[in-house]
């Protein structure tokens, strides 16, 4: 599309949707902004659905439901700076730039004019040139105003813009990783197996917490919740900086052991669940202990495996072992 329609119809979309902001008398920071530009120039179904449904319904359009549409259909994919930065950053520059080069002609032509009034003050021509060098002086200075007013607008947009990007940047990273842990989560460690080869030695652990049922029944979730903490950070403190963490459901974790052999990884599994069965947990409102703690691990490496959900299948088997010989153990598969 050329730069004059594309700008315009970003500068459409733009107006209505500080519009239909406005109409909801909702203030149009970045998450609201781009959850109704996206509604307005319909290029997010579901979001387009969801906002239809509520306004036909008669219900408000709030603050809360376009955070709640953003972080279901905006954050968690790059398709808001696909669809709404992109283009409109894009305008937004080379309308800075014309503006820029306009001001320096404008400038240029204001010394001009201005060193022509002068010769024409200390000569005897036609006073009404004057006049007319003098309009245009007024009329370039007051454009020229115009411009630098503009720009600044331009400017303050489009830092609220990089701050918007900054925003989905940290809502993606925050989609990639669990919240009670701080590992990372399903969708986290398929992004960073992305970055692995198959081809190179990696191994997998599979681990999980024994008789956990029992820790959430007898002293609730939260503490439950604490057990998950503690055993994750276990886990962290006991692999390189490469390696992938990730709490995959429950009380359930995998770990990829990269460029780190069967035997490699084995040691490692090791000392994290002896470091785990050493954990001394009290439960602070009544200052008593809590069981011992262990997790049974599974180890596999990816020695003949050509995808990863084979290699997560085989620790996971190994898993089973290690909790049918009595848990607290490691078993290779």
């Amino acid at each position: 599309m050329p730069f004059k329609d594309n700008y315009q119809v970003t500068s459409t979309f733009s107006e209505y949707t500080h519009d239909f902001l406005s109409s909801h008398l909702i203030p149009p920071s970045p998450v609201n902004y781009s959850a109704v530009y996206l509604y307005i120039s319909n290029e997010n179904e579901m979001l387009t659905a969801a906002i239809d449904k509520r306004l036909q319904k008669g219900d408000a359009i709030t603050e809360d439901f376009l955070a709640d549409l953003f972080s279901r259909y905006v954050s968690f994919s790059q398709e808001i700076e696909k669809s709404v930065l992109q283009p409109f950053q894009e305008t937004l520059t080379k309308t800075l730039a014309n503006i820029s080069e306009q001001l320096s002609n404008e400038k240029k032509t204001s010394i001009n004019l201005n060193k022509l009034d002068k010769m024409l003050a200390n000569t005897t021509l036609n006073s009404s040139l004057e006049g007319v060098v003098n309009y245009l002086v007024s009329t370039i200075d007051k454009t020229k105003s115009q411009h630098q007013a503009l720009s600044k607008k331009l400017n303050a947009t489009q830092q609220e813009m990089n701050m918007l990007k900054n925003k989905l940047a940290s809502s993606r990273q925050e989609a990639l990783v669990d919240a009670l842990t701080g590992l990372l989560n399903r969708r986290g460690c398929d992004e960073k197996l992305q970055h692995l080869s198959l081809e190179d030695t990696h191994s997998s652990l599979a681990i999980d917490i024994d008789h956990f049922k029992k820790v959430n029944d007898t002293f609730g979730h939260f503490i439950g919740d604490k057990v998950i903490q503690r055993v994750a950070k276990a886990i962290e403190d006991h692999i390189d900086n490469e390696d992938i963490a990730v709490r995959f459901g429950g009380e359930e974790f995998v770990v990829i052991m990269v460029n780190k052999n069967r035997k490699q990884a084995k040691v490692i599994a090791e000392k994290i669940r002896k470091s785990i069965a050493n954990l001394k947990l009290i439960q602070r409102e009544t200052n008593t202990y809590l069981p011992p703690i262990s997790v049974s691990i599974g180890v596999a490496q990816n020695k003949g495996i050509t995808d990863w959900i084979t290699l997560f299948n085989q620790a996971d088997q190994a898993l089973y072992q290690a909790k049918n010989t009595g848990r607290n153990c490691c078993v290779c598969a």
